[in-house]
């Protein structure tokens, strides 16, 4: 028994679904004739091919609307809908969230620079000199 090459048992199977080119239609005629097992292998899918075509299936009644509900069932679990407010609550949660750690990176900056946490620190008016006031009203920004 000779094993049946992987390129022509596909183009075995391609002979059945679409017309093969002269070539190909050519080459698989030629394996056909000098390989019996692969003649076989012909003859036993087209023997399950017509079996294939001939049943009929007979489904329950209601089978149709039993299964459209578990597709809607499915799709919606997968699939939640949100309503506006809990999606307000939940984009709120996020940007208040990367705010805060926004704030606490200001302050340990903050807090690197003056080696303080103090309300001047803070605001950045702790190097601020009374004298310096004067200065700042002429100085045009």
């Amino acid at each position: 028994m000779n094993p049946i090459p992987p390129q022509l048992y596909a183009l075995l199977l391609r002979s059945l679904d679409e017309q093969l080119p002269p070539n190909e239609a050519q080459q698989l005629q030629t394996a056909l004739e000098e390989n019996e097992e692969l003649c076989a292998q012909q003859q036993q899918l087209l023997q399950m091919r017509a079996l294939l075509a001939g049943q009929q299936y007979h489904f329950a009644s209601g089978f149709e609307d039993r299964l459209m509900e578990t597709i809607n069932q499915l799709q919606t679990k997968g699939g939640r809908e949100v309503d506006f407010g809990t999606a307000l609550s939940i984009a709120f949660r996020r940007i208040a969230l990367s705010g805060v750690a926004a704030i606490l990176v200001l302050l340990f900056v903050t807090y690197l620079n003056h080696h303080s946490l103090s309300l001047n620190a803070i605001t950045g008016i702790e190097n601020l000199n009374p004298e310096d006031v004067e200065l700042y009203y002429t100085i045009d920004l």
